[in-house]
């Protein structure tokens, strides 16, 4: 009896220290059982927040017709989203090859990597050119094959919440939308999705099945229906050597050959899809002659294309889903819409596009501004406010919680 209280105090202690270690604390295990709840949606009226009476309501349509939200921002055919892991030295590079095609993506980074402080200026920077900075942990957490208790171990508060207070305190971005799962680790495994959509993420993206190469060309062309374990189209990078736990090193191919990888894009635009693709900043070739920026330029650069990254691609779907546009009475203009959503503005900062039937030359305010035209071509951000005409349709693209006047 002795003996077993002794391994038994023994295996407390073990796991005591292992969790100490791990930065584990009560609130991982609770968070076992805990469902997440919806990010971001506001209590109250949206209409009362707009200061508009229920009595400025109106049944009518009157000459302007509202048709439906676009499925992409500004009515493009086609989307392309870009994501890079791990916080290295080259991201620098890799940034300023996506910069010199009009390339949009979401830079995932282990924010107490070694080559962190250094890169915090040059991410500040992405983001005010229209990139994302993504939470991919902490310290990069990596084990191949994985268990069950690795994943308990590695995807800790400290790890999943901890990497976007990072992100946070290091830049102005106002909310972190995506992480992605160090070495595709555990994102099939419900409970550690459940942690990364309990901690606010919109989009998880997986690295499916890379000792199986399934990493390669998971061929996703459109949202993942499970946007906290989201696939891609396919990789475009260099092979790679991995450690197997018990098994020594194992080489992994990669994807390079660009008249492959542009078929692939080419495949997904002719179908009115998202192209997603993934990229290790350190298995690159940059350079014009290089397989990535061939590949970029041929990507990139489309009018018919909206560059964005993950996370708010991912909010833009929320998006589309959440907005109301509510006829008014129409005063003293030709039409007024009320377009409202119960989602947080800070977590929900993009743009929706609104069509509306409108034969007449006419102008459009929103929120007492007119709002400028545009003429057609590459959309690279997810803000903004605009409107294009095609025939007599008015694709107008604004920030929801707005009163729309057409003059």
């Amino acid at each position: 009896m002795l003996r077993w209280l002794a391994a038994q105090c023994a295996g407390v202690t073990a796991f005591a220290e292992s969790a100490r270690t791990a930065h584990l604390s009560w609130r991982d295990l609770t968070d076992l059982a805990r469902w997440p709840s919806p990010v971001g949606v506001l209590s109250g009226d949206p209409l009362a927040r707009l200061g508009v009476r229920p009595d400025e309501l109106s049944a009518a349509t009157g000459p302007i017709r509202f048709i439906g939200t676009s499925r992409y921002l500004n009515a493009a055919a086609a989307v392309v989203t870009h994501t890079v892991d791990d916080a290295t030295a080259y991201v620098s590079a890799c940034l300023d090859s996506m910069d010199t095609y009009g390339i949009k993506s979401t830079v995932f980074v282990n924010t107490r990597a070694p080559a962190m402080p250094p890169l915090w200026p040059r991410l500040r920077q992405a983001l005010a050119d229209g990139h994302e900075i993504g939470a991919h942990s902490r310290t990069h957490p990596c084990r191949l094959p994985e268990s069950f208790w690795f994943c308990f171990r590695a995807f800790s508060r400290h790890e999943i919440d901890g990497s976007r207070a990072d992100i946070l305190e290091h830049t102005d971005q106002p909310y972190v939308w995506s992480w992605a799962y160090p070495c595709g680790n555990c994102a099939g495994r419900a409970f550690v999705r459940r942690k990364v959509a309990r901690a606010g993420y919109l989009a998880g993206r997986a690295y499916p099945g890379e000792l199986q190469l399934g990493h390669l060309v998971p061929n996703l062309q459109t949202y993942d229906a499970d946007p906290h374990a989201a696939r891609y189209t396919q990789v475009v990078q260099k092979g790679s050597v991995l450690v197997v736990r018990g098994k020594g090193v194992r080489a992994i191919p990669g994807r390079t050959r660009v008249p492959t990888l542009n078929a692939k894009f080419d495949e997904v635009r002719a179908a009115g899809g998202i192209y997603s693709f993934l990229s290790h900043p350190h298995l690159l070739e940059y350079g014009p002659d290089g397989f990535y920026e061939q590949h970029l330029a041929h990507i990139g650069g489309r009018a018919d294309v909206w560059y964005v990254p993950m996370g708010p691609l991912y909010a833009y779907r929320t998006l589309v889903g959440a907005t109301s546009v509510r006829p008014l009475a129409s005063r003293d203009a030709r039409a007024r819409f009320a377009v409202l959503h119960r989602l947080d503005p800070t977590i929900y900062n993009g743009s929706v596009t609104l069509e509306f039937q409108a034969s007449a030359p006419l102008r459009v305010i929103a929120n007492g501004r007119e709002v400028a035209e545009r003429p057609a071509g590459p959309v690279t951000r997810w803000t903004g406010e605009y409107l294009r005409r095609v025939g007599e349709r008015v694709l107008l693209t604004i920030r929801p919680n707005a009163v729309v006047e057409f003059r």
